[in-house]
């Protein structure tokens, strides 16, 4: 994970993401190393670990060939025990594309199969609880020593988690009391600080509006860390989930819960969010090309970056004029992960670094 080049964008491992990272550009591939998160296990979809596993990883070779490594996290399937992990792990090392595993201080599924598999580096994921609650550095530092790893082999990853609660000046104090609480920052073999301001739901958006939401981790990031660099013992490498808040949409049961159609939409500081109206209602397919169009060439049009930005961002025009296949929810997932990343892999390429 190159300095040089932040950013680690954290994905849950599901079709449209998959998708959205084969579908970066191959000269901004370069500067990305994601982090994918392989989901929770529902029993009514997959009844065993092995379909669930053959689900996650079905397009996943593909999606991740683009780039020079990745990470997987498997913590989201511990309830399904050590013999999960190892499967995942296992089938991440036959994919092709180097990769490096995640686990944690404070875990003990994941562990034993993520040593086994550190031919390229072990990372380790340090939470808000663990430093809400003390354990860091003593813990940090007692992990390594008890299983012999060493500060150079370890991709070092300080996950604020959510932070949609905060305003900037709370993710500032948050964020820097945590980094403060690192120890030897500049011995590990990459530090990452990640952290995700998307809201939980769209619950907060008006039916038939829109909203903008500020991405106050990047803001905190860009505007108030960087600018410190040269002070800090270590400049973190920059990390965020898309479009996507930390918890997912694994809960939630299309029976019983409606979901709007949306689109959500990077922009320099904030996201905007445009909402359309339950799709028990009215169909995606009918909403999406209408909510495209409101962007590209409404009233939200000096908003859209052009169908020159990315992959993402033709194919929402597209949209606009009508092509089909490009009305669904996934779909959607897709083309706004899309232009994320490459917004923020541009963003990123733009500032002064160191």
């Amino acid at each position: 994970m190159s300095n040089n080049s932040p950013y680690v964008p954290v994905l849950k491992v599901k079709r449209g993401e998959k998708a959205a990272l084969h579908s970066i550009s191959a000269a901004l591939a370069t500067r990305i190393t994601p982090l994918l998160e392989i989901v929770e296990r529902k029993v009514d979809k997959a009844p065993t670990v092995a379909a669930h596993l053959q689900s996650s990883f079905k397009g996943l070779a593909e999606g991740v060939r683009p780039y020079c490594r990745f990470l997987l996290d498997a913590r989201e399937i511990e309830p399904d025990g050590p013999a999960a992990a190892r499967a995942a792990f296992s089938l991440a090392a036959a994919l092709g594309t180097p990769f490096t595993p995640v686990t944690g201080i404070s875990r003990s599924v994941d562990i034993a199969a993520a040593l086994d598999h550190r031919d390229n580096g072990t990372a380790i994921r340090l939470t808000r609880l663990e430093f809400e609650t003390g354990r860091l550095p003593g813990g940090l530092s007692a992990f390594l020593a008890r299983h012999g790893l060493t500060h150079e082999e370890v991709d070092l990853i300080v996950d604020l988690g959510p932070v949609d609660d905060l305003v900037l000046p709370g993710v500032t104090a948050f964020a820097e009391g945590f980094l403060a609480a690192i120890p030897d920052q500049i011995r590990w073999r990459s530090l990452t600080l990640s952290g995700s301001a998307f809201p939980s739901s769209m619950g907060g958006v008006v039916r038939d509006s829109e909203s903008r939401v500020d991405r106050t981790e990047w803001q905190f990031w860009r505007d108030v860390l960087l600018p410190k660099r040269k002070q800090l013992p270590r400049m973190p490498a920059y990390s965020d989930c898309g479009i996507q808040h930390p918890k997912g949409v694994e809960g939630f049961n299309p029976q019983t819960m409606a979901a709007s159609a949306a689109i959500r939409y990077a922009l320099e500081k904030e996201w905007l969010l445009i909402k359309g109206e339950s799709t028990k209602r009215r169909p995606p397919s009918e909403q999406f090309p209408e909510l495209a169009r409101r962007l590209v060439q409404g009233p939200l049009r000096s908003d859209f970056a052009g169908i020159g930005h990315c992959a993402g961002c033709a194919a929402m025009k597209a949209a606009a004029d009508g092509a089909p296949r490009l009305g669904s929810l996934e779909a959607w997932r897709r083309l706004g992960t899309i232009h994320h990343i490459t917004l923020v892999a541009e963003q990123l390429a733009a500032l002064p670094w160191p």
